[in-house]
């Protein structure tokens, strides 16, 4: 009797222990949420089945081990994956085995963006963990330079193309930067921007300055071409460009989200075109195909001011004084002055 109560003791633990290691392999239920999961290189499979149960897709690491060697001892990949909380040991194995799926997100950046709204986008796509910070010191240190950019400056603001770009993840902010770069430059030498501005007696600088003001100043498309030709008369003339949009960059690069007073764009500073003769020191924004454009061919005009006269953005265009005095009695009947 002792003996079939110890045999019978024996079978219960066997079959007991049978259905522990079976639940742990196969166990019930639906999968749990996914969780990442970072799989460092070299990591050995104890190592490897310690993370995966500390993060709760498998539910023990030492029978984990002893079942990828018992039965499969293909590579594992090391990488970043998303995977299953209560996996079975198959199905996690089977996903290490493929490798980690990279992760693609779309970067959108919008024609007139600044190179600190361009790196906060960066910084804001999911799950690629990329930094604002390390974005925008390596376009303003000279640390990833552009062709256009002249000796001296060492900021890339208004040489970024604004477009929709595929990140993958594993690029850095630098990878990025030279997609942006290498964007805008075939931009630039499919409108012939050095060409153009040779023909108007200015760099290729100087015209991407202006067509971020145009880029600023001008809401709809038909106004581009006569803002850049206000901008280039006055130029011309020796007359201050008076664009408050200048002033206002500048201001933003301390207080992104200034709404500024009367008082302010009145303030000196190096990018105050109503009291500095010339360009700013820099682009103002990263502009757009059209404005590149309008900048770069800019219509022949005598007009010398430009008034907002219409709530969707309109400008009026003017020669002289009178005809300014004209835009502005326009612009205060319809409430925008």
């Amino acid at each position: 009797m002792a003996l079939l109560v110890v045999a019978a003791l024996i079978l219960t633990v066997i079959i007991v222990g049978f259905v522990w290691v079976e639940e742990q392999i196969n166990p019930g239920g639906h999968h749990g949420p996914t969780v990442p999961v970072q799989i460092p290189a070299g990591a050995s499979t104890s190592k490897i089945a310690t993370i995966l149960a500390k993060a709760g897709v498998v539910h023990d690491a030492t029978l984990f081990t002893l079942y990828v060697r018992i039965n499969d001892d293909s590579l594992l990949y090391p990488g970043a994956y998303t995977l299953p909380k209560n996996s079975s040991y198959r199905s996690a194995i089977s996903a290490l085995q493929a490798g980690p799926q990279l992760i693609t997100d779309r970067l959108v950046i919008p024609e007139g963006f600044t190179v600190r709204q361009i790196a906060n986008a960066v910084a804001a796509l999911p799950q690629l963990h990329l930094s604002a910070q390390k974005f925008l010191t390596a376009a303003t240190s000279g640390q990833v330079r552009s062709p256009y950019e002249p000796a001296g400056v060492d900021n890339l603001e208004g040489l970024l193309f604004p477009a929709t770009y595929q990140v993958q993840q594993g690029e850095s902010e630098i990878t990025i930067l030279e997609d942006m770069i290498g964007a805008f430059n075939d931009q630039a030498d499919s409108l012939g921007l050095t060409a153009a501005a040779t023909q108007l007696h200015l760099t290729p600088y100087q015209v991407v300055t202006v067509a971020s003001i145009v880029e600023r100043e001008a809401k709809l498309p038909q106004d581009r071409g006569p803002v850049a030709s206000v901008l280039y008369n006055r130029l011309r003339v020796g007359m201050p460009l008076g664009a408050d949009s200048t002033q206002t960059y500048f201001l933003r690069l301390t207080k992104p989200d200034l709404v500024p007073t009367a008082s302010q764009l009145d303030q000196p500073s190096p990018y105050n075109t109503r009291l500095n003769p010339g360009l700013p020191p820099t682009p103002i924004a990263n502009p757009g195909l059209a404005s590149l454009q309008a900048a770069a061919s800019p219509p022949t005009t005598s007009y010398l001011y430009f008034v907002e006269i219409n709530s969707d953005g309109q400008l009026g265009f003017a020669s002289d004084s009178a005809g300014f005095a004209n835009l502005q009695a326009e612009c205060q009947a319809a409430n925008l002055c």
